[in-house]
């Protein structure tokens, strides 16, 4: 969920289980709480089942029993007994998974809790999208420079004078 809608680790940390809103294209995640401003941003199915964020909302929401809509989405979950505790996640924590789930992948870049916001930016430019689009659903003012540096790592490559001249 973190990657689907851009967020920073706060934006995720202070939402709710009503904060994600089932759709028959996917949910609407109301990010109420923000660096800039409140958003609601659509989270389509994708089109892997085993990376898909929307499924794996509902397969938490269900394992984890997050039956009250007031209650914290995301939940601490006690190292021994692996039981999901009613506490929510505090915006360190969630950039603390970020970083271990990289680690443990074996993957030779440290992750943070800011590389799933920008990681969202650069995929969604490899795939073609356009700045506004991506600012929109990050929550980037629509002609950001940080935005835009995030997407000069992709068209660099994609956009350079060289291409067909060479």
């Amino acid at each position: 969920m973190h990657f689907a809608v851009a967020g920073r680790e706060h934006e995720l940390s202070f939402t709710r289980v009503r904060d994600y809103a089932d759709t028959p294209a996917g949910i609407q995640a109301d990010l109420r709480v923000s660096k800039v401003r409140p958003r609601i941003v659509p989270v389509p199915y994708g089109s892997r089942p085993s990376i898909c964020p929307v499924r794996a909302w509902q397969a938490w929401r269900e394992a984890a029993s997050l039956t009250d809509p007031d209650g914290p989405a995301w939940r601490r979950l006690h190292n021994r007994w692996h039981t999901v505790l009613a506490g929510g996640l505090q915006p360190e924590s969630i950039g603390d998974v970020v970083t271990r789930a990289g680690a443990r992948a074996g993957i030779d870049i440290r992750f943070t809790g800011h590389s799933p916001r920008r990681g969202l930016a650069t995929s969604s430019r490899m795939k073609g999208h356009d700045q506004i689009v991506i600012a929109k659903q990050g929550g980037w003012a629509p002609h950001s420079k940080v935005l835009a540096g995030y997407l000069e790592v992709v068209d660099q490559w994609e956009d350079n004078a060289l291409l067909g001249v060479l």
